[in-house]
């Protein structure tokens, strides 16, 4: 099977509004998941549209200097080499990537008048049955709990090697049967001095994927989780989304 890892960087703020977000690298490389290989490379930095965040500048090393010299333009030409190779996959992986690289993705083949190839979507921090001992879901740490050495972990082509390293140790039949689950987006109903109850569960203060919600606790999971999640916790949840 052909997957098409891919990862962006961005101009914005951590947690900050994805509408105010804006493309700075593309990531991708294409994966033949029967022998564990890269088949196919691309990497590409762009020229944004406004300044880069501190944030960004700091974890990425992607200055306002460096992507005006090196960036490239958003235009067609700039999309086409990446849509080319979300034809050629069964799978684009990505990680967070529904709710982050998807909707950034798919907002700049927008702006060109392009539709963004309908190849289906993996994602590595959301499909993937980790062990329980596995308590983050960050790809840094992840990539430490597999053993995984990552030298550039904020560029955009050492993110998706990464990503479909730790992808490779799992049975892909069943990460591609939990894409197919329905999802929740969940509130933990706790008071300011019970906070780290919901975070040692895995929520999330404000944030999820880069939509905020205002004043709650929240997490992502898949519908069959639910059940789990509730009996593992001595707080009452509250659904919030289904998509």
């Amino acid at each position: 099977m052909l997957l098409l890892g891919l990862g962006l960087e961005t101009a914005g703020a951590v947690n900050g509004d994805l509408a105010d977000n804006v493309i700075t690298e593309v990531g991708l490389v294409l994966w033949d998941s029967e022998f564990g290989q890269p088949l196919e490379w691309l990497s590409v930095l762009l020229k944004p549209e406004g300044p880069i965040s501190p944030e960004s500048a700091e974890g990425t090393g992607l200055s306002d200097a460096l992507l005006a010299r090196h960036g490239r333009p958003w235009d067609i030409r700039t999309l086409q080499p990446i849509a080319n190779l979300m034809q050629k996959a069964d799978y684009v992986a990505a990680h967070n990537g529904r709710a982050f690289d998807r909707v950034l993705l798919e907002r700049a083949f927008t702006r060109f008048g392009l539709k963004m190839p309908a190849t289906p979507w993996l994602d590595t921090q959301y499909d993937i049955d980790y062990p329980r001992a596995c308590t983050g879901r960050q790809l840094l740490y992840l990539a430490g709990f597999h053993g995984l050495l990552n030298t550039f972990p904020h560029r955009a082509i050492g993110a998706v090697m990464t990503l479909l390293a730790i992808l490779s140790r799992y049975e892909l039949g069943q990460v591609i049967a939990n894409s197919q689950r329905k999802w929740l987006l969940v509130q933990a109903n706790v008071q300011y001095d019970e906070r780290e109850k919901a975070k040692e569960r895995g929520f999330r203060w404000q944030s999820d994927g880069g939509r905020h919600y205002d004043k709650c606790w929240v997490k992502r999971i898949r519908e069959d989780q639910l059940v789990a999640l509730q009996a593992a916790c001595d707080f009452n949840l509250t659904i919030l989304e289904r998509w």
